[in-house]
């Protein structure tokens, strides 16, 4: 698993979509994790194995340690498009997009679409990227260099990014 000690990707994913894990369940990991200094992962493994919440909590906890394992093992052996598509497919990201409203929803859906065919398409042969495994690597040229090839070589344009998007970026000008 990518994230197993990453308490960031853990928050982000662990009800979204909604999976019936409560806030009161989440503050019970976060307890454990902050009094045994451990991560968000080791809190649920260990939550688990100590049935120290309710039957139901631990039912839940159950089936996304193991969404989340079956993930991990499944893109070991799969190419980079596959893998991202398996993961959107098997999350529940698909279904949980369909239900919002108006046209965000969709754009959604579209946009992880096009994370497959970008995924499908990437080389990760530079040199840049020699150290990283193939999934690091292809999230690192989306999150940094896919604006700089959307325009033809000597074109003029503008690459716009939100704040977000710029965040741990340094700009001498803005």
């Amino acid at each position: 698993v990518v994230f197993n000690d990453d308490d960031a990707a853990f928050e982000r994913i662990v009800n979204t979509p909604a999976r019936g894990i409560g806030q009161r369940t989440l503050e019970a990991l976060r307890n454990r994790a902050r009094l045994e200094n451990i991560s968000l992962w080791k809190s649920t493994i260990e939550t688990i194995t100590d049935k120290t919440l309710s039957e139901r909590a631990i039912n839940v906890l159950c089936s996304f340690i193991e969404l989340i394992t079956q993930m991990g093992e499944g893109i070991r052996e799969v190419e980079l498009g596959e893998t991202m598509d398996m993961v959107i497919k098997n999350s529940g990201l698909v279904g949980h997009c369909r239900k919002e409203k108006g046209e965000k929803g969709l754009a959604r859906i579209e946009n992880m679409q096009e994370l497959v065919v970008a995924a499908t398409d990437f080389d990760p042969s530079k040199d840049e990227y020699d150290e990283m495994d193939r999934l690091s690597a292809f999230l690192a040229h989306v999150a940094l260099e896919s604006g700089e090839t959307q325009a033809e070589a000597h074109s003029d344009f503008v690459s716009l990014m939100t704040l977000h998007s710029a965040k741990g970026l340094e700009f001498k000008d803005v």
